[in-house]
């Protein structure tokens, strides 16, 4: 209802100022309560005042309509990437009317201003093309569909949530819960992996282990399923398992992968810490045991 409120009274101002700014509102008589020296910049800053307005007014009325109709036909839960790149070309349009009708304000036309400062201009452009790139790839990155808000994606070495995409940043927060502001122009010069798009939910947990460590694999497999039994509800049935990924001379890499039945960051933050802890427990163990047959008396040759 208060939207709707503040929609009407934008559009009853927006024809007003429409009618003003087109001379169909005659403002002759509050001009001449001014001395006549004064009547034709008067009249003048009215119109680029009420040019100005109805050209704010107009796009904002389009962005909120724009938004509206498509969230009456997507019916997205939140705001998407359509919303958030209707938004940023709002603002960089918005940005440029204002600085046009600031000029114009000060009687100063725009190809003057380009024709004599094309020098400056051409430096500012050198300057500011790593912003300008940003800007572009933000674009990009926000109506290609490739990352949405709420993507679980990983840039370089950085994994974690989208929250935001800017013009400038990708926001993302991790599993510490700390935001990652990482540049538009290194997530495209960057591969991305985004989780979230795969069809199979895995979730995977890399680690290595020494080899003095372990005993065997498949013990050290069943002692990490066990840990996932409190939220066997949660995770699809025999989909957990461990995988050799790398072997070297005295360790192994392996990751332990299983799957969720639905999606979900906090559930997935939880098993993650889970099985970390118990596998800190099974190195600690092992690690006393090995402590322990090392310091027991070698009797010819044998412990």
């Amino acid at each position: 209802m208060r939207k709707a409120l503040i929609l009407s009274l934008k559009l009853v101002a927006l024809v007003a100022l429409t009618m003003t700014y087109m001379g169909e509102i005659d403002l002759t008589p509050l001009f001449a309560q001014l001395k006549p020296k004064y009547h034709p910049a008067a009249a003048y800053y009215v119109g680029v005042i009420s040019a100005l307005a109805v050209f704010l007014l107009l796009l904002d009325f389009v962005q909120v309509t724009l938004i509206w109709l498509y969230r009456r036909r997507a019916r997205p839960v939140s705001d998407d990437n359509f919303i958030i790149g209707i938004r940023h070309v709002y603002s960089i349009i918005l940005v440029i009317g204002l600085i046009v009708g600031l000029l114009s304000l000060f009687q100063i036309h725009i190809r003057d201003v380009l024709t004599s400062i094309s020098i400056i201009f051409a430096g500012l452009a050198i300057l500011t093309k790593d912003y300008v790139s940003n800007m572009i790839n933000g674009m990009i990155l926000t109506f290609s569909g490739q990352i949405s808000i709420g993507d679980n994606i990983r840039i370089g070495e950085h994994r974690g949530k989208i929250i935001d995409i800017t013009l400038q940043n990708i926001h993302l927060i991790n599993d510490d819960d700390d935001v990652i502001y990482i540049p538009n122009n290194t997530a495209m010069n960057t591969d991305i992996i985004n989780y979230t798009r795969r069809p199979i939910k895995r979730i995977s947990l890399d680690f290595e282990i020494d080899l003095k460590y372990l005993n065997t694999i498949e013990e050290l497999e069943q002692r990490l399923i066990e840990a996932l039994q409190p939220f066997s509800e949660q995770i699809q049935p025999e989909s957990p398992y461990l995988r050799v990924a790398e072997i070297s001379r005295g360790s192994v890499s392996c990751k332990f992968q299983y799957i969720l039945r639905m999606p979900d960051k906090d559930l997935e933050r939880v098993i993650r810490r889970t099985v970390a802890r118990r596998l800190v427990q099974i190195i600690s163990a092992r690690e006393k045991y090995v402590d322990k047959i090392s310091d027991l008396p070698m009797v010819d040759g044998e412990v």
